[in-house]
């Protein structure tokens, strides 16, 4: 069974607001950066089960061809 996330917009003032839920990481770096192309804040998954977060971390430059998901050993608070 492949994991579930649930996608989230983080804004400026902290407040973060549910995007998608989708199926599988690779699945998540692809959302998250199609989301990424239509608004500059920043963008994190969050796996379903665990809690474990991971955050789009863009590098400056060519954002297609340099997108890195950064891999958070934190888990989300309830």
């Amino acid at each position: 069974m492949s994991p579930k996330y649930d996608l989230f917009e983080r804004f400026p003032d902290g407040s973060s607001l549910w995007r998608a839920c989708v199926i599988g990481l690779d699945g998540a770096r692809l959302h998250m950066r199609d989301l990424a192309v239509r608004s500059s804040n920043q963008f994190y998954a969050m796996h379903v089960a665990t809690g474990k977060i991971e955050f789009l971390r863009l590098r400056p430059g060519n954002m297609a061809a340099s997108l890195k998901v950064e891999n958070q050993s934190k888990v989300a608070a309830a």
